[in-house]
């Protein structure tokens, strides 16, 4: 059968492109009138906004605009999942930043350079608030909390019931405690997206995506706009990994600033800026209990997973749920109890990468 996978040699069509520099990046990109955007992003992980101050760095070199949240009305919303209404994240925060990273103004310059000496001109005051960066301290009583809105910090949970005899025919119990570490999805290419304005009030856009097709609704309803008036082209892709799907806040945002000036604006991630803007993963303390027979025979498995949500719970706030159905493995256990518990804290937001959940249960059981 041509172009049967089984047994037949498939041949890449990708590569020559890629190979001889011919790629279709974002930063690639060239428009007329074509601005650059650089965002303003908090320095605190957790503090209350009070005032936000853009004289100068509009007044500086190349500068065509320079936006807070205020000034351009973008409602909340989710990145790719939404947990629950009031974890919706607002495009620039207004009243509170709740990471290190977090974006409260983008500025709008000819050049990046422009645009990064304006950045940084603009002046942001803040009261810091009490900060929780540890997900199993998040979820205690006292923790300092994200949302008071929501009650807690417990963003997600489910629990398993446990019989009081879960253990009793086990000869042995083994216990441990594993921690799979919060990672960065840091792809070739940071995260980038721009936009095109039309004359006819419709907007192209070109994102680093994934899915096109999935953050296209998302954004027509961000700027209140039909199908036909937006038009998502996802070029080349210098990788993706799982965190590079949805509609991040900062496409939002360069998005409405692009209708608001009537010129093609572009942003492209630093790499710093990537650390801490781009979702991270992983994030989870698993303590295991492991009943066994001592010939080896295993006859149950409980765990309790703590997982990390970051500042605004989204996919990742239900990735541990996949670590639970997979935590049995191709193993034979007669009992399996597995509770999950995922917290929000002030660090940045998590999401799928490289398995979604999957590799933290092998990690888990292999263990």
């Amino acid at each position: 059968m041509p172009g049967s996978i089984l047994g037949n040699i498939v041949r890449r069509v990708e590569d020559p492109e890629l190979l001889l520099g011919h790629g279709t990046f974002i930063d690639n990109l060239r428009a007329e009138g074509l601005l650059v955007a650089m965002f303003v992003r908090s320095p605190l992980a957790h503090g209350v906004i009070r005032r936000i101050d853009t004289v100068a760095a509009k007044a500086m070199p190349g500068v065509e605009a320079v936006f807070t949240g205020a000034d351009l009305g973008l409602g909340a919303h989710h990145i790719f999942v939404q947990v629950a209404p009031e974890f919706d994240r607002p495009p620039l925060a207004l009243e509170r930043v709740r990471f290190v990273g977090e974006p409260v103004a983008i500025v709008i310059a000819s050049t990046k350079a422009q645009a990064q000496d304006a950045a940084e001109a603009v002046v942001v005051d803040y009261d810091p608030l009490p900060v929780v960066v540890d997900p199993e301290e998040a979820v205690l009583i006292d923790a300092p909390m994200l949302f008071p809105d929501h009650g807690s910090n417990v963003s997600f949970s489910v629990i398993d019931p446990l019989p009081a005899d879960f253990f009793a025919d086990a000869e042995v119990v083994l216990r441990g405690r594993f921690v799979n570490q919060r990672v960065a999805v840091a792809p070739m290419e940071p995260n980038a997206f721009a936009a095109i304005p039309g004359a006819d009030g419709k907007i192209t856009v070109y994102a680093s995506t994934q899915m096109p097709h999935v953050m296209k609704p998302g954004l027509m309803k961000a700027l209140d706009l039909t199908s036909d008036q937006v038009r998502v082209i996802a070029p080349h892709v210098g990788g993706g990994f799982g965190g590079k799907v949805g509609l991040y806040p900062e496409f939002t945002v360069v998005a409405a600033a692009a209708l608001r000036i009537g010129r093609p604006v572009s942003w492209v991630e630093t790499r710093s800026e990537d650390f801490v803007g781009l979702v991270h993963s992983r994030a989870q303390v698993q303590y295991v209990e492991l009943g066994l027979k001592r010939d080896g025979t295993f006859t149950a498995l409980r765990a309790r997973i703590v997982g990390d949500s970051g500042a605004y719970p989204g996919v990742g706030t239900m990735l541990p749920a996949g670590t639970k159905r997979m935590s049995q493995g191709v193993y034979n256990f007669p009992k399996v109890s597995i509770d999950v518990v995922t917290a929000t804290t002030n660090t940045t937001q998590t999401g799928a990468y490289r398995g979604a959940g999957r590799p933290e249960a092998a990690s888990l059981i292999e263990r």
